[in-house]
C-alpha cells in the first residue's frame, strides 16, 4: 500500500516519526538549531551507525531461515483498505466509530462499555492532532466513570525514571513548572499543549499516572548493551510483519540512508520498555482489578504487534486496540506527509477506528521565531526569521533574553515555559539586553485560523 498522508489510518500509526519538522524552520531551541529532532525528538536515535558493524540478518521465529521475508510476505494476502477489510475508513463521517472486524458502525456510549470490559485499552495517536487528544480524554473519561479508583493511564511521553516526580506532582507536591520540565525532558517542552488538558484531567482525578518509556538519556547505553549480548548485531523483531512495516517506515523515514539495522532496534527497545512498564504496573496485588489506558503513538499498537503482542504474550490480559483515521476533507490544517510504501498486511489494523479531523498547532502556537544559545551572557538570540513574532517586534540577533511576562530566563527552558502560557492572537513581553541596555519588547502572535 503506497501512502503519502501520515494522518489516514494506514500511517497514523506513523505520525510521530516526523511530527516534529517544522515548516518554518523554527523552534526557539538553544544552539542555533532549527531542527528539533536533536532537542525534543523522542523517537529521534542518539547512536551515531557504523558501517561496519554487523547487522543482525537473521530470520524472525516462525519463518524458514531459508526463506526471504519479502518473498515469504508475497505469498501472504493483505487486508483490504489497509487493515480494514468491510469498510474503507475514508468513507466515515466525523465522530463516526468503526469496529473493524465487523465493519459496523458503533454508537458512542455502546463504544465506551465495549472498551470498559477491556482489562488494558491502547490508544494509538497521531501526536500532532489535537482532536486525537480529545478523543483520548474522552476515552479517559467514560472509562473513569465505569471504573472509578481502578483505571490508570500510561503515556509513552516520559521516561520511567520519572516516575518519583510524576507522582508527587499528582499530589502537589511539585510545581506545574518542574512537571513541565520533566515532561520536556524526554518528548519537548513544546509539546505539553498538546496534553495539557489530558494531564489536567488526570491529576483533578487523581488518576494514577504512569510513565512507560525509556528516558533519551537512558537510550544510548541501553541500546548499546542490547547490541553487545546480542553478539554485536542489532536485535531485530520476531514479528514477520513489523520486520516488513518497520523496513517500509526507515525506507520512507530516513530515505533508506543510514542503518537499516538500528531503526528496528530502537523500536524494539521502546517497546520491550513500555510493554515491561504496563505489566509492572497490573501486576501489582493491589492492581488486581486494575484497568489501563496507553496513550502511545500508532505504530506501536497497531495491527496488534509492538506493546499489544509483548504484554500479550507474557499476561495474556484482554484488550482492545483503538486508532484515529482522518479523511483528507476533515484536514483544518495541513498534515505533514512522507512516502511509504507500506506493506499490505493480513492482519486488523485495529478493533477501532475513530474518524476524527486533523488540527495541529504549529501554525498557531506562540513562538518567537528565533534560535538561541546558552551561553555565560545568558540566553543569546542567533538567528532570527524574518516576519515572525520576534523579528516583528524587533528581537535581534546578538540580542540576550532576559525576561518573558516578567518572569526571569536564565536558560532555554524559561522561555519555552513562557511561551506555553501565551495564546493566538495575544501578546507578551519580552525584555532583551543589546550592548549593555534592556529593551522592552511587546510580542503579538497571530490569531488562530
Amino acid at each position: 500500500m503506497h501512502v503519502e498522508n501520515l494522518q489516514h489510518v494506514q500511517c497514523d500509526q506513523h505520525a510521530h516519526a516526523v511530527h516534529r519538522a517544522d515548516p518554518h524552520g523554527d523552534t526557539d531551541m538553544p544552539n542555533g538549531q532549527t531542527d528539533t529532532n536533536d532537542q525534543t525528538n523522542p523517537h529521534a536515535s542518539n547512536v551515531s551507525s557504523d558501517p561496519d558493524a554487523p547487522i543482525s540478518l537473521d530470520a524472525p521465529i516462525g519463518l524458514d531461515a531459508q526463506t526471504d521475508p519479502d518473498e515469504w510476505n508475497l505469498r501472504t494476502a493483505g487486508m483490504p483498505h489497509g487493515g480494514s477489510p468491510y469498510r474503507d475508513p475514508d468513507t466515515l463521517a466525523a465522530g463516526e466509530i468503526l469496529h473493524v472486524p465487523t465493519g459496523t458502525v458503533v454508537e458512542r456510549e455502546a463504544f465506551h462499555d465495549l472498551l470498559a470490559e477491556r482489562r488494558i485499552v491502547y490508544v494509538g495517536e497521531g501526536h500532532d492532532n489535537i482532536h486525537d487528544h480529545r478523543f483520548e480524554l474522552e476515552i479517559i473519561r467514560a472509562l473513569h466513570r465505569r471504573h472509578p479508583g481502578k483505571l490508570a493511564v500510561g503515556m509513552e511521553m516520559f521516561g520511567r525514571a520519572g516516575q518519583a516526580d510524576i507522582d508527587r506532582w499528582l499530589v502537589d507536591e511539585l510545581s506545574e513548572r518542574e512537571f513541565v520540565r520533566i515532561f520536556g525532558r524526554d518528548w519537548g517542552v513544546p509539546d505539553y499543549a498538546y496534553y495539557r488538558e489530558i494531564l489536567a484531567f488526570i491529576r483533578a482525578e487523581g488518576i494514577p499516572l504512569r510513565a512507560l518509556n525509556i528516558g533519551r538519556d537512558e537510550r544510548l547505553a541501553a541500546l548499546t548493551a542490547r547490541r553487545e549480548a546480542n553478539g554485536g548485531a542489532w536485535p531485530q523483531p520476531d514479528d514477520p510483519y513489523q520486520r516488513q512495516a518497520l523496513a517500509a517506515m526507515f525506507a520512507g523515514h530516513a530515505g533508506g540512508h543510514g542503518d537499516p539495522g538500528m531503526f528496528p532496534a530502537m523500536h524494539g527497545l521502546w517497546e520491550d520498555t513500555m510493554a515491561a512498564a504496563v505489566i509492572d504496573w497490573l501486576d501489582r496485588p493491589e492492581n488486581a482489578d486494575g484497568r489501563m489506558v496507553v496513550l502511545t503513538g500508532g505504530f506501536h499498537v497497531a495491527h496488534g504487534f509492538g506493546i499489544p503482542r509483548r504484554v500479550f504474550r507474557q499476561r495474556p490480559w484482554s484488550y482492545t486496540v483503538v486508532l484515529t483515521h482522518t479523511p483528507p476533507e476533515l484536514e483544518e490544517s495541513e498534515p505533514i506527509r512522507m512516502e511509504v510504501d507500506f506493506p499490505d498486511l493480513p492482519l486488523y489494523i485495529a478493533d477501532w477506528i475513530s474518524c476524527v479531523p486533523f488540527r495541529s498547532l504549529r501554525e498557531v502556537r506562540p513562538r518567537l521565531g528565533v534560535t538561541l544559545e546558552e551561553t555565560a551572557a545568558g540566553v543569546v538570540v542567533t538567528g532570527v526569521k524574518e516576519h515572525l513574532p520576534g523579528a516583528v517586534a524587533g528581537v535581534a540577533a546578538g540580542d540576550a533574553i532576559v525576561a518573558i511576562d516578567g518572569a526571569p530566563v536564565s536558560e532555554v527552558f524559561d522561555l519555552q515555559y513562557g511561551l506555553l502560557h501565551c495564546r493566538p492572537g495575544g501578546t507578551t513581553t519580552v525584555v532583551v539586553r543589546r550592548h549593555g541596555a534592556e529593551w522592552k519588547l511587546t510580542v503579538s502572535f497571530p490569531p488562530a485560523p
